[in-house]
């Protein structure tokens, strides 16, 4: 495997990710911040490093909570300034990154893990956690998912384009979308092959927590898939989430779900035999449709594997989806999420779009006197029973 690092090791690249964040700031708040990272100083240097593990060790990284999620291509100044965001607060415990899969692999074996170093530097800086995921499915009209080299023959073309907002009117790529032919025999362990490099790296780094797959939804698609096809993709999906659990066997691996309802059971039941996380892009309060599909699924898994539902930017502005604009309060997001939802982990979208500002809202919550003060942020911390050993860090 040709991996192409643009950083050193972590340690090396403390020092100027110190300066970096502390550039960001300015006035009374840089004080704070300045004694929050000097408190911090311990934290960090006990996630300095990547451990050495023995095989056949079974403790598994285990610091559930709140993380700041952002989008893919978040530039390292806003993931820096969002990790200076969170140094100061107790009950949040870091932040979730988004690469699509051809960020992380250019070329065949040609695997660039540089931002991601880049970001476990930031992380341990401040004595926090990064979370990251994978993404295999571009929403945006000719946007990309997968490595260039996949979108050829040997590889069934690589991806299927789905349709952006229902519309093809041109029946080009410039107006469709892309998700990973992950029927395809070959882009299966196309996939494998990314995860092992992945967990290589990063399975034994303290400051890493957990690596997490996009939604299962497949898009509406500009060719249908075929039943066999549809039946394939999940097949080989679960596949690939067994494998990530092996590459990974010391970090919490999530892979999230909502549609289609028909296949979710199959998948849930190889993540509980695999102890493989189950999250999911949304948390509405009353969605139908996820009341059937996923929500479910939730209550079988909870207490089994870890659970980490995500609030993105429609769930602060509405409460199912394509609903009116009603933004319900982000304390009754959290309620749902750790209620109904039994999470372990919440991913909450940074989004500050006006008029809702909905990500100060969630800052502004995490401060106030009344929200749970401990590391977790009043969420359920109990070792999975699919987990041998749960550890703070290896």
């Amino acid at each position: 495997m040709n991996f192409q690092f643009k950083l050193r090791p972590a340690l090396a690249a403390v020092s100027s990710v110190v300066v970096l964040l502390a550039a960001c700031g300015g006035g009374g708040e840089a004080t704070q911040d300045q004694a929050s990272a000097s408190g911090a100083t311990a934290a960090a240097a006990e996630l300095a490093r990547p451990m050495a593990l023995m095989p056949g060790d079974t403790r598994v990284k285990w610091n559930p909570g709140h993380y700041i999620q952002l989008n893919a291509g978040a530039t390292d100044s806003l993931v820096s300034y969002t990790f200076k965001e969170i140094a100061a607060l107790p009950n949040v415990r870091g932040v979730q990154t988004r690469y699509m899969w051809r960020d992380l692999e250019p070329t065949k074996d040609g695997y660039d893990f540089s931002e991601i170093d880049k970001e476990v530097a930031m992380a341990q800086a401040v004595g926090k956690r990064l979370f990251i995921m994978v993404g295999t499915k571009a929403f945006k009209a000719g946007g990309r998912a997968l490595p260039d080299y996949m979108h050829t023959a040997e590889y069934g073309g690589g991806v299927f384009r789905i349709l952006i907002d229902g519309k093809d009117t041109l029946g080009t790529e410039d107006t469709t979308g892309e998700n990973m032919a992950m029927y395809e025999p070959s882009v299966r362990d196309r996939m494998i092959a990314l995860v092992t490099a992945l967990g290589q790296r990063y399975n034994g780094h303290n400051a890493f927590e957990g690596i997490a797959f996009n939604e299962t939804a497949l898009g509406q698609a500009v060719v249908p898939l075929t039943s066999a096809q549809k039946q394939a993709f999940f097949d080989n999906l679960a596949q690939v989430d067994t494998a990530t659990r092996r590459a990974f066997p010391n970090t919490v691996v999530m892979q999230f779900i909502n549609f289609p309802r028909v296949y979710m059971p199959g998948l849930v039941n190889n993540a509980l035999n695999s102890g493989v996380a189950l999250g999911g892009p949304d948390t509405f309060l009353n969605d139908s449709e996820l009341e059937l599909s996923a929500y479910p699924h939730y209550d079988t898994a909870a207490g089994k594997v870890p659970l980490g539902p995500s609030v993105q930017a429609e769930n602060y502005v509405t409460t199912y989806q394509n609903g009116p604009y009603a933004p319900p309060p982000v304390t009754d997001l959290y309620a749902f999420a750790k209620n109904r939802l039994h999470a372990n982990y919440i991913f909450w979208a940074k989004n500050s779009v006006a008029p809702l500002y909905a990500y100060n809202n969630v800052l502004n919550m995490f401060k106030s006197a009344s929200f749970p003060k401990d590391a977790a942020g009043g969420l359920a911390t109990t070792c999975p029973a699919t987990f041998v050993s749960c550890v703070s860090k290896l």
